[in-house]
């Protein structure tokens, strides 16, 4: 039932976003200025970023001593996205765990850690971008950017009483209690990276460049229709769309990520149809990229992970 309630709200959401494209006639004619070689750069960027994705796995999932190839990691990220658009509540993250639970005897509870802290090290860097770049736009003159630091500083709080109310478990309760297992694992991973930095700023090195293969979409995808933006605008929209990504409200973010491209353009002087349109053809090269490969990896990842179910059954 709610699969199925997952992929109406898809349709519902697509219909409408397309409607509205093809009634308005500027959004049409930019749309048909945008040239060929501007979408296979857009093609080629998110391959780019879904290898990033795939890289900043395989990094994260040294943690758990667990090694799996590139071409594995890449189909799985792939699935995973796929996923998160006709199952709910970001389902593809259940996927994925499914998948490496059954295949690569990973427990539950480190899967959960690992994507905790990968998500973490994701919202703090793009935290980071966006107060940096917030504050480069204000020293040139665009004082509205400002008022895009709140949800910066917000998450920023978020995730410093996460990490309080996780320490305080700990400690206010027994050994038993999940939240304490989970800071045991946490520390652990801490712990390895203290001892090999190597692993842990390899993972900051691949989430940065999946945040840089995302904002340069977005720089390609205004271009294509028309707008000159400046880098640092585009490094602050970038990094507040990434982190809308963390709760996905609707399937795939749709039309979440789409609202706030264009809210946020309209405080560095980006009219909001044609900051949406960017926006829209920016989804649709990630979208070809992801079901293209996605479908080509999602019968073989089954059939092993049932395979497994089966031999550890037996």
């Amino acid at each position: 039932m709610r699969r199925t309630a997952s992929i109406l709200v898809t349709i519902a959401i697509v219909t409408a976003m397309t409607a509205y494209v093809f009634s308005q006639r500027e959004m049409l004619s930019a749309l048909s200025e945008v040239r060929p070689f501007e979408i296979l750069l857009l093609l080629a960027l998110s391959i780019a970023g879904l290898f990033a994705q795939a890289q900043q796995f395989r990094t994260a999932l040294t943690v758990s001593s667990i090694e799996i190839g590139i071409v594995e990691a890449t189909g799985l990220t792939a699935v995973n996205t796929m996923a998160n658009y006709y199952v709910p509540a970001r389902g593809g993250t259940v996927v994925r765990g499914s998948y490496m639970v059954a295949v690569h005897s990973m427990t539950v509870g480190a899967y959960a850690v690992l994507t905790a802290a990968t998500v973490a090290v994701g919202l703090l860097i793009a935290i980071a971008a966006g107060l940096v770049s917030s504050a480069v736009l204000a020293s040139q003159g665009e004082g509205d950017s400002l008022r895009l630091v709140t949800p910066f500083l917000g998450a920023l709080g978020f995730l410093g009483a996460a990490a309080i109310a996780a320490l305080a478990s700990e400690k206010l309760f027994s050994r038993t209690n999940r939240f304490a297992t989970a800071v045991d694992q946490v520390k652990a991973a801490v712990g390895l990276w203290r001892r090999e930095p190597a692993a842990g700023l390899k993972l900051v090195f691949w989430t940065i460049l999946v945040l840089l293969a995302q904002i340069s979409r977005l720089f390609v995808a205004f271009s294509a229709v028309g707008v000159d933006i400046n880098p640092a605008a585009m490094i602050l929209i970038g990094s507040l769309v990434s982190m809308s990504f963390v709760i996905s409200i609707t399937p795939g973010n749709l039309g979440v990520k789409e609202g706030i491209t264009a809210f946020a353009a309209t405080l560095v002087g980006v009219p909001a149809n044609v900051a949406l349109l960017a926006a829209l053809v920016d989804r649709g090269a990630a979208l070809l990229v992801t079901f293209g490969v996605g479908v080509a990896f999602l019968g073989p990842l089954m059939r092993r992970a049932e395979s497994s179910r089966t031999s550890s059954g037996a």
